[in-house]
């Protein structure tokens, strides 16, 4: 039900882009681990420290944290798991993300600290089960969602040094809540599924949650936000592919990332608060800058994407069951789409 990333490796294309200079994005190109048959780029600290994911020749997922395009420190979380996803990375190189696990649903949830402990999250002494995906230097915060045993329902929460704190509650009525990021001020974005199981994403700030929907599809999930409040995210086409973007929650505008390396899709993960972005397509994995942001050697600018603005009845405007006017996409997503 679960597939792992099968992204391709390949940057030939990418000596095209040099054509396209301009004062406007840049794209750096991510250096795999030795031996990766395919990899992701999940996040990136402002020392430019990377954490990801690699699988290897043998088919086998592995975690990864180093400088970029520099040695990296390689980590399996152990255990029964059968693969390992540091999801990401804050300013002291702490690191948060699960292990999938066969008697799990998803898998086991961890805290890898800069020092190489490695912690399991835990919810009244039972190891969370499902994904952790966000952290942030103050007090070690971070977020992500988990299976309740009880009732079967994924639900979000956020944690502390490795322990539980609480659950998340977007005071809608809603079928799934997952939270992917959280900044310094606390505000968490993610994505939740409505009673109609349609996706919007959502950023919650101060208890008050805003629904952000990209576009009528009803697959729009937020995967990354900084203390600027920009927000990273992504939609699916007709045939399940992702098209990512960016979202400024302050003027509720959204800009599409355009990767010009002839893939039929992209996804964008964690943004630092320099505004470097963790993004991954059919072809490579990259860190994106956005405009104006002094990004790390070895980048080629490129194009900036559309901009649009949240069309009345998406963004701020839904009912009380969490809808927007927006509906389920029909069928299956394709079994090679990452987990969220």
């Amino acid at each position: 039900m679960y597939a792992l990333r099968k992204t391709l490796l390949g940057f030939a294309s990418l000596a095209s882009l040099a054509a396209l200079q301009a004062n406007a994005a840049t794209l750096v190109p991510i250096t795999p681990p030795a031996g990766a048959a395919s990899a992701i780029v999940f996040g990136i600290n402002k020392h430019n420290v990377i954490a990801g994911e690699y699988v290897d020749g043998n088919g086998l997922e592995h975690g990864f944290i180093g400088p970029l395009n520099g040695t990296y420190t390689i980590f399996d979380y152990g255990g029964t798991s059968t693969a390992t996803e540091p999801r990401a990375i804050n300013d002291d190189g702490d690191v948060n993300g699960f292990a999938l696990d066969p008697s799990f649903t998803i898998g086991e949830q961890f805290l890898r600290k800069a020092d190489g402990t490695v912690l399991t999250l835990e919810k009244n002494g039972v190891p969370l089960d499902g994904i952790a995906q966000g952290i942030t230097k103050k007090r070690t915060s971070s977020t992500g969602d988990y299976v309740d045993p009880n009732t079967g329902t994924i639900t979000g929460y956020t944690a502390q040094n490795g322990a539980y704190k609480s659950d998340v509650d977007l005071g809608l009525t809603v079928t799934r809540t997952s939270p992917r990021a959280i900044n310094k001020f606390g505000t968490l974005a993610g994505f939740y599924l409505d009673s109609g199981g349609a996706s919007h994403g959502f950023i919650l700030k101060n208890g008050i949650a805003q629904v952000v929907d990209a576009d009528g599809s009803g697959t729009t999930s937020l995967e990354g936000i900084n203390k600027k409040g920009l927000a990273t995210g992504f939609v699916a086409d007709a045939d399940g592919n992702r098209h990512a973007f960016i979202y400024d929650s302050a003027k509720g505008e959204f800009t599409s990332i355009e990767i010009p390396d002839g893939s039929p899709f992209t996804e964008t993960w964690g943004i630092n608060d320099q505004g470097m972005i963790g993004t991954s397509t059919a072809v490579g994995t990259y860190i994106y800058c956005i405009r104006d942001v002094h990004c790390p050697d070895g980048g080629t600018a490129i194009a900036d994407g559309r901009t649009w603005k949240a069309k009345p009845g998406a963004s701020l405007r839904y009912d009380g069951n969490g809808r927007t006017g927006v509906k389920a996409p029909k069928g299956q997503r394709p079994a090679r789409r990452p987990l969220q």
